[in-house]
């Protein structure tokens, strides 16, 4: 007994392919998904914050630097020149110069990372601390200004844009 292929008559050619178009439709499926694991995992670290656990382990402590330094009453204020001289200003509570402290200024890019640097500030005056600063791009940075005077310490925070002098 043989066996004849039964043709069904209302199917036509491109109905046989309907099976093939199925496994077409997973294989983009698939291929798509290999691009976006690629990107996902060649774009983006995914490291926000260095050492995140202990950060959060440490808030507490942090708010009550905050709180220390809120109390303290100290100002600070941060200049651009046009030559790339950044100034910060220290005043005490009652709106007094503080002289003789030590500051540091770090620089980070918010918008590239590996550019982040810091730089000494020395007291040109009274409560001023100045440097030079050669930034290696333009555009936005993030200053913050750490400053230690006895056993008081100061933060300030600012953002620059640095442009073409």
């Amino acid at each position: 007994m043989s066996m004849a292929r039964v043709e069904d008559p209302g199917m036509t050619k491109r109905d046989r392919l309907i099976p093939w178009y199925i496994v077409a439709f997973f294989v983009v499926v698939a291929i798509l998904d290999g691009i976006f694991v690629y990107l996902a995992t060649s774009t983006h670290t995914g490291v926000v914050t260095e050492r995140a656990y202990d950060k959060g382990i440490a808030y507490n402590e942090t708010v009550a630097a905050a709180e220390a330094q809120k109390a303290l009453g100290w100002q600070g204020d941060i200049t651009l020149a046009a030559d790339r001289t950044l100034t910060f200003s220290l005043l005490g509570a009652e709106g007094q110069p503080l002289s003789g402290a030590t500051v540091k200024a770090e620089f980070m890019r918010p918008t590239q990372a590996g550019m982040d640097f810091a730089v000494e500030l020395s007291e040109t005056a009274a409560g001023q601390y100045s440097a030079s600063v050669d930034f290696p791009a333009e555009g936005l940075w993030d200053v913050r200004v750490f400053a230690l005077e006895g056993e008081q310490d100061f933060q300030h925070h600012q953002r620059l844009v640095v442009k073409t002098p």
